[in-house]
């Protein structure tokens, strides 16, 4: 009998503790999520006194916590929180990094809570900060800070479709920013043709991706056919009166091969535009320079009719 009181007694302890575990284990997780709901209430609180620093530190800590980890409305706050520093802070800094933080929020906000006020103040967001990165890839769009427009523009494009899937939208873009980077590709090897040669390949590379994505693009047929017709007449103008028979043959072949090479670029622009001036003058001259008179006097009487 008293082997089984003991038993008993013994079962009855386990049993209490175990309810007490299970009770202060629901305890605390009530707690931890009070806590959770706390740091995003005090983040909401802080941004709207203007208190940005402390804003990002308590939403940072939020959106870590596995109990917020997949709160829609929390990474919405973050991407808010991040914004506001952008635009306060940042917005004259090509490469903000406040910025990116809010469009990964935002981004974040916007897979995860699918509801129409979510995504239609997601998408609004979005649109304006990747907005920026487009403008500023534009601005650095020079000679000097072309790789910050690349990159700028790369990531314009991840977060542009997100709200944009038209392929027609994108594919302009896309033409857009390569045209005029080409012509930067161009313009650096202008400054410096023989220490620079690579860009003059680097720029015939970017007019051939607009031709993949637009094979009726009239810009990039003519400045292709540029390239080359200007290739040929510097490579003429580099030759010394003095220069020897042999060597003057293989500039005389040289160049010729190279007008060669313009010559379909000119002619699919012309077939895309016939009354531009600047492709009629193309084409007379590199007949011209082909011993082709006859052809050379046609496309310059076309210019005057044009005129």
């Amino acid at each position: 009998m008293k082997q089984w009181l003991y038993t008993y007694k013994l079962y009855y302890r386990m049993f209490r503790l175990k309810h007490i575990l299970i009770i202060l284990l629901l305890l605390l997780n009530a707690v931890v999520i009070n806590a959770q709901q706390d740091r995003v209430s005090a983040a909401y609180s802080l941004l709207q006194s203007g208190n940005l620093d402390s804003a990002r530190v308590m939403i940072d800590l939020a959106v870590a916590d596995s109990e917020s980890v997949n709160d829609g409305q929390a990474w919405y706050l973050k991407g808010f929180i991040y914004k506001s520093i952008y635009n306060k802070r940042e917005k004259s800094n090509r490469i903000s990094p406040a910025r990116i933080e809010a469009l990964n929020a935002f981004k974040r906000s916007y897979i995860i809570d699918t509801s129409v006020q979510n995504v239609s103040e997601n998408v609004k967001n979005i649109t304006y900060l990747a907005t920026t990165l487009y403008n500023d890839a534009a601005l650095s769009l020079d000679t000097v800070n072309y790789k910050l427009a690349i990159d700028n523009f790369e990531l314009f494009k991840v977060f542009y479709k997100l709200i944009d899937t038209s392929q027609a939208n994108i594919k302009r873009n896309d033409i857009k920013f390569l045209l005029a980077l080409a012509s930067v590709y161009t313009q650096i090897y202008e400054k410096d043709r023989k220490g620079k040669s690579d860009f003059l390949t680097f720029s015939k590379v970017t007019y051939n991706k607009v031709l993949a994505l637009d094979p009726n693009n009239v810009s990039a047929y003519y400045n292709m056919g540029i390239l080359f017709y200007n290739q040929a007449v510097q490579l003429i103008n580099q030759s010394d009166y003095d220069i020897d028979i042999v060597a003057l043959n293989d500039i005389q072949d040289n160049s010729v091969k190279l007008f060669k090479e313009s010559l379909p670029f000119m002619e699919k622009a012309y077939k895309l535009d016939p009354k531009r001036r600047e492709t009629l003058l193309g084409l007379s001259g590199i007949y011209f320079s082909l011993n082709e008179k006859e052809k050379s006097d046609l496309y310059k009487q076309k210019l005057q009719e044009i005129k």
